[in-house]
């Protein structure tokens, strides 16, 4: 993909996530320079996502898991779409959910191909880390 183009996505789809609309769902955002997306989950246990964007949207965003530091996240079982890993491309603890290109990239769901999810209604950024946010707020209690 042209680095233009996935620019511009990239800069259309973070505009639709304000640092006022982040705050009404419990985000905040750090950064939103292409091709980084940095958020933190606010919840009792912080989580620190860091999308990588390059090529969006013809490729998902890579996610890092991080500390509210920005250190990476150890790796620690908790479980639904959250894995210790590690990621056979990253060695890291992953992201296992349709979006991110952690999921669409494992040998388990490399038939689960990205264009099938691509464009639909919550595909886009903002709604990708609000499915991860959601899925964190649920298990780490």
């Amino acid at each position: 993909m042209h680095d233009a183009l996935a620019r511009a996505n990239f800069e259309a789809d973070v505009a639709k996530l304000s640092d006022e609309a982040a705050a009404r769902v419990g985000l905040k955002i750090h950064a939103r320079t292409y091709p980084v997306l940095d958020l933190t989950v606010h919840h009792a246990r912080p989580l620190r996502l860091r999308f990588r964007c390059d090529s969006w949207d013809e490729l998902p965003p890579a996610v890092d898991l991080l500390n509210a530091d920005g250190t990476f996240l150890a790796p620690q079982h908790v479980g639904d779409i959250f894995h210790d890993g590690p990621h056979p491309s990253t060695g890291r603890s992953f992201v296992c959910m349709r979006g991110t290109r952690e999921y669409h990239t494992h040998s388990s769901h490399l038939s689960d191909r990205w264009d099938n999810y691509r464009g639909q209604d919550g595909m886009n950024i903002p709604g990708i880390a609000m499915q991860i946010a959601r899925g964190w707020r649920r298990l780490a209690k």
